[in-house]
C-alpha cells in the first residue's frame, strides 16, 4: 500500500494542470460539454483532454511540459489559445474565462440569436432543440413534434408541415419506412428522452429525396457514435395518466455507451405503454339524387393503448483517425390495441329505422429487425470525405380485428346481431443504400456527389369475415368477404444519383447549387381481385435545387430557395381494395394515380437585435397533377363516375364514399413568422405564427369551381430556469378555424405545463408535466353539399399529469450522431 500511494504523489507531481471557463461570446452563458484539450506543439497530437461542466468551467492535467491549448464545440469557431502553456509539476495555470463564438462561415448555421435557444436557424433548415423543451418530458415522439415550429399531428396520426401533410418524415436521414411499421404508430414507439434534436427542411437541396411538397422532417436520435471515454448514458423514467380517467402512460428508456478510444460499443433499451382516449358525437345525413337516403347519429368512446419495446446494440471501430467502421442492430416490437365503442346510434335508411351499439376491437402486432452498416473515410485534404451506409429492414405484422353491431330489434326480420371480423398477415423488407463524397475543389467551392436507392417489397393480407346469429338455428355464420379482403403484393425501387456545388460566389453571398436525377417504378398486384388491372408504373424525373444566402451585416442575413418535389402514390393509395368501416363509410384506393409534382420557392430573413431574434419566410408553391382524397355518396351513377376501376355493388347504397384523385393544378402561399426572446438571463420565450392560402384550380370533379382555403396557426412556448435548480415550462399552440376541399374545420387549442428539478448534484432530474391544462384539447368540423350533411365533435380525456425521473451516469454525455463529431478543424467550412 506504502508503495503504491508513493507512486501516485510521485505522478501527482510530475504532472501540472490547466483550469478555466468558457462561456458564449455574444450571450455570456456557460457552454457545456465542449471539448478542451492539450496538444503536442511538435505533431498537434492530443496529450490528454476532458470536456466542461454544466457552469462552464474545466481542469485537465497531463505531463509537465509546453502545450497549445484548443477548444471545441457543435456549431462554435474552434478556439486556440494565443500562446503557449507551459506546465510545471504541481503547478496550476489558470486561463481565466474563454469566450467561443458561433460559427459563421459559409454555408454554416446562419446564427443572429441572443443565444444557444431551443431553435437554431440554418441555410436550409431549422434544428429544434430537444432537451430545451420539456413539456414532451415522459411523452413520445408525437408529443415532440407536437411542440415544434411550423409542425403538426391532427387527430388521425397525419403529421402535417405548414398546414400540408404531404411531408416527408426521416429517423436519423432515413426514410421512417425502413423502421417497418406506419408512421402514426412509429411516432408512438419512440420515447421522447431518446430524440436529440429535430431538422425542419422546408426547401431541401438536391442532396435529399424530393419526396414531400412541404419539405423534409427529420428526427435525430441519441445513437450512432460513442462519445466521451469510459462508461456514459443516461436512464429516464416516467409515468402518469389523465385525471378524470385512468388511462396509464409509462415509459422507461436507458441508453450506455463504452468507449475505449479505438473500440466504442452503445446499448439503448426502451419500453412502456402509451394510451390515449376520446369521446365525439357525429350526425350524418346523406342524399341521393337530391332526396334524403339516410340519417345517423352516434356518440363514440375510443381508448387506444400502444405497448412497445425495442433493443438497439452496436460498436465502431476506429481504422485510425480518419477510417470509422460502425454496425449496429435493433429489434423493434409492438402491440397495439384500439377500442371502439359507438352507442345509441339512430339509423334511418329507407324506410327502416334502426338502433342499435357497435363495439370495434383491433389489435395489431409488430416485430421489427434493422441492420445497419456505415463506414466514413475522412482524407488528408480538410473537408474531404467519403462516407457509405446500408440498412435492411423486415417487419412482420400480424392483427385482427371484430366488429360488432347489437341492433333493439331484428334487422331485416333475421336477425338483431352482426358481426364482422378481420384478420392481417403482412411483410415488409426494405434495403436503403447511400454513397455520399464531399471533395474540396477550392478554399471557395466545394463539390459533393452520391447516389441513393431504396427497393422494397411488401406483401398484404387482409382477410374480412361476415358472421351472422340465425334467430331459428341459433348458429353463428360466417362467411368470408370477398370484396373487402385483399392480398396486395407490392414492390417500389427508386434510384437517384445526385450533385451539388457550393461556392463563395462573395464575401457576403453563397450559393448552393444542386440537381438530382431519379428513376422510380411502382408494382402491385392484388391476388384476391385478379380482374381488377395489376398497378405498375415507372418515373424518369430531374429535380434541380438552389439556395443563396446573403449575409447584410453581423445581424441581419437572407436567404432565397428553390426546389422541385415530389409526392408518389403510397400502397395504400394505390391498392382497390374495399375498406369497410363504421358509421356506413368505404375506403378504397386508385390503381391509375399518378405522382404529383410542386415547385418550391421560399424567402427568409433573419434580424438579430440585442436579445431578440425574429426569423421570417414567404413561401409559395404550384403543384400539378395535384393528389386529393375525395368523397362522394355510393349510388351506380356515382361509382361508375368518380371510381370506375371500382365494382358497383348496391348493398353499400348510401354509403360515403372516398378515393384518391389526380386533380388538376393547386397554389399554396404563406408567411411565417418565429421569434426567440431571451427576455432575461432566466426566461427565454419563442413564438410562431404560421398563415397559410391553399387554392386547388377547378375541375369536372368540382363543378369547374375554384376552391381556396385560409389557415392560420401559432403556437407559444415559455421557458424560466429559476434559482435552486428549477425550470418551468409553457407551452400552447392554436389552429384556426378553415375550410377544406369539402369540410368545414373548427379551431383548436390546448396549453401544457411542465416544471423539472435537477438533483444529486446535477446527476438526476425529477419532472411533472401536465397535458392539456385546460382540458380545452378537441376538434370538430361540419361538412354540407349536395351529397351530405355531417356534424362532429370531439374531445380527448384530459388532462393528464406525468412524472418522470432521469439519471445520468457519470456526466451522461450519451451517443452524438456522426454528422455532429465535433472534429478539430470545427466542422467543414461548407456545411450545410
Amino acid at each position: 500500500m506504502a508503495t503504491l500511494l508513493a507512486f501516485c504523489v510521485a505522478q501527482a507531481q510530475s504532472t501540472g494542470k490547466v483550469t478555466g471557463k468558457v462561456i458564449d461570446a455574444s450571450s455570456g452563458e456557460a457552454v457545456e460539454y465542449a471539448t478542451v484539450a492539450l496538444l503536442k506543439p511538435a505533431d498537434s497530437s492530443v496529450a490528454n483532454g476532458t470536456v466542461t461542466a454544466s457552469n462552464g468551467t474545466f481542469a485537465v492535467s497531463a505531463p509537465a511540459g509546453t502545450y497549445l491549448l484548443k477548444i471545441s464545440f457543435m456549431g462554435y469557431q474552434p478556439y486556440m489559445h494565443h500562446s503557449v502553456l507551459k506546465l510545471s509539476a504541481g503547478k496550476t495555470e489558470k486561463v481565466g474565462t474563454i469566450k467561443i463564438s458561433q460559427n459563421s462561415q459559409l454555408m454554416s448555421e446562419v446564427v443572429v440569436k441572443a443565444e444557444r435557444s431551443m431553435v437554431d436557424y440554418q441555410l436550409d433548415k431549422r434544428v429544434v432543440n430537444v432537451d430545451k423543451n420539456i413539456v414532451s418530458g415522459g411523452g413520445t415522439a408525437t408529443d415532440v413534434l407536437e411542440n415544434v415550429p411550423s409542425v403538426a399531428i391532427d387527430n388521425d396520426g397525419n403529421v402535417t408541415l405548414r398546414g400540408s401533410t404531404n411531408v416527408k418524415v426521416l429517423i436519423n436521414d432515413r426514410p421512417y419506412e425502413l423502421l417497418g411499421s406506419d408512421l402514426e404508430t412509429l411516432l408512438e414507439q419512440i420515447p421522447a428522452s431518446s430524440i436529440e434534436n429535430v431538422e425542419v427542411v422546408t426547401n431541401p437541396s438536391a442532396k435529399y429525396d424530393p419526396e414531400g411538397m412541404s419539405g423534409i422532417i427529420n428526427l435525430k436520435l441519441k445513437e450512432n457514435t460513442v462519445g466521451a471515454q469510459g462508461l456514459n448514458g443516461v436512464v429516464n423514467i416516467n409515468f402518469g395518466s389523465p385525471l378524470p380517467q385512468f388511462v396509464p402512460t409509462s415509459m422507461a428508456t436507458v441508453n450506455l455507451n463504452y468507449n475505449t478510444g479505438k473500440w466504442g460499443f452503445f446499448f439503448s433499451a426502451d419500453g412502456g405503454l402509451r394510451s390515449r382516449a376520446h369521446k365525439s358525437t357525429s350526425y350524418i345525413r346523406r342524399y341521393s339524387h337530391g332526396a334524403q337516403y339516410s340519417d345517423d347519429s352516434l356518440y363514440e368512446q375510443s381508448v387506444h393503448n400502444n405497448y412497445m419495446g425495442s433493443m438497439k446494440v452496436g460498436g465502431e471501430y476506429h481504422f485510425t483517425d480518419k477510417s470509422i467502421l460502425s454496425l449496429s442492430y435493433q429489434l423493434r416490437g409492438g402491440n397495439r390495441v384500439r377500442r371502439n365503442s359507438i352507442d345509441d346510434v339512430d339509423l334511418f335508411t329507407g324506410n327502416n329505422y334502426l338502433n342499435y351499439t357497435q363495439t370495434d376491437t383491433n389489435k395489431n402486432r409488430s416485430l421489427n429487425h434493422t441492420i445497419n452498416l456505415n463506414y466514413t473515410q475522412k482524407f488528408d485534404k480538410k473537408d474531404q470525405m467519403l462516407t457509405a451506409d446500408i440498412t435492411y429492414s423486415r417487419r412482420n405484422g400480424w392483427g385482427d380485428g371484430l366488429q360488432q353491431q347489437l341492433y333493439d330489434e331484428p334487422f331485416a326480420n333475421l336477425y338483431n346481431y352482426y358481426l364482422r371480423n378481420s384478420e392481417s398477415d403482412n411483410k415488409n423488407q426494405t434495403l436503403n443504400l447511400k454513397l455520399d463524397y464531399v471533395h474540396p475543389l477550392t478554399d471557395k467551392l466545394r463539390l459533393e456527389t452520391g447516389y441513393e436507392g431504396r427497393i422494397m417489397h411488401s406483401d398484404q393480407n387482409y382477410e374480412y369475415y361476415l358472421s351472422q346469429y340465425d334467430p331459428i338455428s341459433g348458429a353463428l355464420q360466417k362467411s368470408l368477404d370477398e370484396r373487402s379482403s385483399t392480398h396486395f403484393d407490392y414492390s417500389q425501387q427508386v434510384h437517384a444519383i445526385y450533385l451539388t456545388l457550393g461556392w463563395q460566389v462573395a464575401e457576403k453571398l453563397s450559393a448552393l447549387a444542386g440537381l438530382r436525377g431519379e428513376y422510380s417504378s411502382v408494382g402491385g398486384e392484388d391476388k384476391n381481385h385478379p380482374a381488377v388491372d395489376p398497378v405498375k408504373k415507372e418515373y424518369w424525373q430531374l429535380y434541380p435545387t438552389l439556395h443563396l444566402s446573403y449575409t447584410i451585416n453581423q445581424n441581419q442575413s437572407l436567404q432565397l430557395s428553390y426546389s422541385r418535389r415530389v409526392r408518389r402514390p403510397h400502397m395504400w393509395d394505390l391498392n382497390p381494395y374495399l375498406d369497410v368501416r363504421e358509421g356506413n363509410q368505404l375506403g378504397f384506393g386508385n390503381p391509375y394515380l399518378d405522382p404529383e409534382f410542386t415547385n418550391s420557392f421560399e424567402l427568409s430573413y433573419n434580424l438579430g437585435i440585442n436579445k431578440v431574434n425574429i426569423f421570417t419566410s414567404a413561401y409559395f408553391r404550384q403543384t400539378n397533377n395535384m393528389m386529393t382524397r375525395y368523397g362522394f355518396v355510393w349510388d351506380e351513377a356515382s361509382a361508375n363516375y368518380y371510381s370506375p376501376w371500382m365494382p358497383y355493388n348496391s348493398e353499400y347504397d348510401g354509403y360515403w364514399a372516398s378515393t384518391w384523385q389526380n386533380l388538376n393544378k393547386g397554389l399554396n402561399y404563406g408567411l411565417e413568422f418565429i421569434v426567440d426572446w431571451q427576455i432575461a438571463k432566466w426566461w427565454k420565450v419563442n413564438v410562431s405564427v404560421n398563415l397559410y392560402e391553399s387554392m386547388i384550380e377547378g375541375t369536372e370533379l368540382l363543378n369547374n369551381q375554384d376552391k381556396s382555403a385560409f389557415r392560420a396557426s401559432g403556437k407559444f412556448s415559455s421557458f424560466m430556469t429559476l434559482p435552486k435548480d428549477w425550470t418551468i415550462q409553457l407551452s400552447g399552440q392554436y389552429r384556426a378555424p378553415f375550410m377544406d376541399l369539402q369540410t368545414d374545420m373548427l379551431a383548436s387549442y390546448w396549453a401544457d405545463l411542465a416544471v423539472k428539478k435537477d438533483i444529486l448534484q446535477k446527476r438526476a432530474t425529477i419532472s411533472l408535466r401536465v397535458g392539456d391544462v385546460f382540458c380545452t384539447g378537441g376538434f370538430g368540423h361540419t361538412t354540407d353539399n349536395e351529397q351530405m350533411y355531417r356534424v362532429m365533435r370531439s374531445r380527448r380525456i384530459s388532462p393528464s399529469v406525468t412524472i418522470g425521473f432521469s439519471y445520468k451516469i457519470n456526466n451522461g454525455r450519451l451517443m452524438r450522431n456522426r454528422d455532429d463529431d465535433g472534429d478539430d478543424d470545427g466542422g467543414s467550412v461548407m456545411d450545410y
